[in-house]
């Protein structure tokens, strides 16, 4: 069976290293000064959105920095992954 942290730790770190070659689709859904969202597609069929936002933001919100969620799951499912957020890094 795949090892769930390892497969969110490739999801989380192509995205933040921006290592083009492993994801096949990166699409801003949302921009501004305060916050940003990006979809990032997988070969294996799973989408990660990531979420920025600025501190003044987060003191106003939810309290992150950057937060990726998985919202479609890989195919096939080998680490029955759940949908949901999968990694927070906090100020």
């Amino acid at each position: 069976m795949l090892d769930r942290k390892i497969k969110t730790t490739y999801y989380v770190n192509s995205i933040i290293k921006d290592i083009q070659n492993q994801f096949i689709r990166e699409e801003t859904t949302s921009f501004s000064d305060s916050k940003i969202e990006r979809q990032y597609e997988f070969p294996d069929g799973a989408i990660v959105k990531y979420e920025w936002q600025n501190e003044d933001s987060a003191r106003k919100g939810e309290s992150f920095n950057h937060r990726f969620s998985l919202i479609k799951l890989p195919e096939p499912n080998e680490g029955n992954f759940e949908l949901g957020i999968i990694k927070i890094v906090n100020y």
